[in-house]
């Protein structure tokens, strides 16, 4: 047995990036079996060839049991009312219930193929509690970046503006009627060459926020084909990670949650920058 999974895209990108991605139980690699089996279908032709999708495609797929192979999550901190995860890469935040096997309400976001801490609500209460937090910016959140060139100074905090069109987030120095204020302040951390490993810290959580505000100022995120990143050897997403979360605010029930740091062993570091080529 199996199951079948129907989808329209709504970015141009291979059909096995795109089901490894829409699929949460699909690898990379069993996504690719299935295309040469001929169980995947676009626009309603079955195709055996890891074809191109375009925007607005029609995307069948049917999963046999057998192919399907669940993704691991880690679990970094659980009580009452909170999970903390791990978040992999090619898992959209809202499949980590689904993985983890918990009825969990989300309370903020990271972009599918942004990897660490994410945090999840277990009841109602936590929820709204934890969705007003980040939302009042009782948050701290810290992210480590690759990022090439090397930004110059060593550290900034950088202000402008965010207008978002069409999924996708864009940068500017005046404010508009549709835009808000981002400030992303960062450090670098280490570097070799024309790449550097940056501390990056959003002071405003906004939509794609460090991956455009770092493209935006000529150091866009290595592997974030998206925003201009340039890409590297066995990369395929950006290199973007959140490193941890500091809560600080909180009332009530979840006060006891202020001052502590969920946080994840960094994955970016100068012997990471030594392996990677960058194109």
């Amino acid at each position: 047995m199996g199951k079948k999974y129907e989808f329209v895209t709504e970015r141009k990108e291979s059909v096995a990036a795109f089901l490894s991605v829409a699929v949460p139980t699909l690898s990379r690699s069993k996504a690719h079996l299935l295309v040469k089996s001929g169980e995947v279908r676009v626009n309603g032709v079955r195709i055996r060839k890891n074809v191109s999708l375009e925007v607005g495609d029609a995307v069948s797929v049917f999963v046999p049991d057998s192919v399907a192979a669940e993704r691991k999550i880690d679990i970094i901190y659980e009580d009452e009312n909170i999970v903390v995860f791990d978040k992999p890469k090619h898992t959209p935040f809202d499949a980590v219930p689904q993985l983890s096997g918990m009825p969990l309400i989300a309370v903020h976001r990271l972009d599918t193929n942004t990897t660490g801490v994410i945090v999840f609500a277990k009841n109602e209460s936590a929820a709204d509690m934890l969705a007003a937090a980040f939302k009042e910016r009782k948050t701290k959140k810290v992210y480590e970046a690759v990022v090439s060139p090397v930004p110059k100074p060593d550290s900034a905090v950088l202000s402008a503006f965010l207008t978002v069109n069409d999924k996708t987030a864009f940068i500017t120095e005046k404010s508009t009627a549709e835009s808000k204020s981002v400030v992303t302040e960062y450090t670098v951390k280490n570097r070799l060459g024309n790449v550097a490993v940056l501390s990056v810290v959003p002071h405003t959580g906004r939509m794609h926020q460090i991956r455009a505000h770092l493209a935006y100022v000529g150091c866009p995120v290595v592997g974030d084909d998206k925003y201009g990143g340039r890409k590297a050897k066995g990369i395929d997403s950006q290199l973007l990670r959140a490193n941890s979360i500091e809560f600080n605010g909180l009332g009530g029930r979840l006060s006891y949650l202020n001052g502590k740091v969920f946080s994840v062993k960094p994955q970016f570091d100068g012997d990471f920058l030594n392996r990677l080529t960058v194109i």
